[in-house]
């Protein structure tokens, strides 16, 4: 007969850590596909019986492709790079934080076609490149909402002591943005070369931004020696 306090099969085998790994699986599984519809939507030329010349010539008329897939390799890449960096810190999880990282998947999964979509009307036409630089710039702002939650001690995802960890300040995931939005500024007001060289800031903005970081860190170590002493 069993105990009245004995474990409910659900709580028994509700393996929090578990489904933590899942969501972080099929996060990964996300982005690796969102990364790879990139290269997928360049095709290889067809030509019948080419030349050498007209290889190169059919490669070269390729070029904004590429410049659009290494573009849109490099944005999707700091996103993963900065979901891997939060999520080290989530203890637990809610049915909300679940949704909230979906919501953010579905801008990462809308960049393949937006990136293509620029590449393939990369000139003079502002209409592609505002569309993709609204979509990075989406993609940072629910990297801000879902860090935001996290953040929060009142939601039990990570150890209130880390609440203030330099890693999950809300100004790093601005940064790229911030460099798409100032492009999208440019284009109607300087020529089009000049707004397209904006992603370009990205480094020098986050170099400038690495000085915030640095200082962000040596409060959070003075603040929790302080408590530890």
């Amino acid at each position: 007969m069993s105990n009245a306090h004995d474990p409910l099969p659900l709580e028994h085998h509700n393996r929090e850590e578990f489904q933590l790994e899942r969501m972080i699986l099929f996060t990964d599984a996300v982005f690796a596909i969102a990364i790879t519809l990139l290269i997928i939507e360049i095709k290889v030329p067809e030509l019948h019986h080419p030349s050498d010349q007209q290889l190169v010539q059919a490669l070269l008329q390729l070029t904004p492709k590429f410049v659009g897939f290494f573009i849109g390799f490099l944005v999707i890449a700091i996103y993963w790079v900065a979901h891997h960096r939060i999520f080290r810190f989530v203890r637990h999880y809610t049915g909300k934080l679940i949704w909230l990282n979906i919501l953010f998947l579905v801008s990462i999964v809308l960049m393949p076609f937006t990136s293509a979509f620029y590449s393939e009307y990369t000139a003079s036409l502002n209409v592609p490149f505002v569309l993709y630089c609204l979509s990075v710039a989406a993609t940072g702002l629910l990297q801000v909402v879902l860090q935001r939650y996290l953040r929060n001690p009142a939601n039990g995802i990570i150890h209130p002591a880390d609440a203030d960890h330099p890693e999950l300040d809300l100004v790093r995931p601005m940064v790229a943005p911030f460099a798409f939005l100032i492009g999208i500024g440019l284009c109607f007001t300087l020529p089009w070369w000049i707004s397209r060289m904006t992603p370009m800031l990205i480094g020098p903005l986050m170099a400038l931004y690495g000085r915030r970081y640095r200082r962000l860190q040596r409060e959070y170590t003075a603040k929790h020696h302080a408590i530890a002493a």
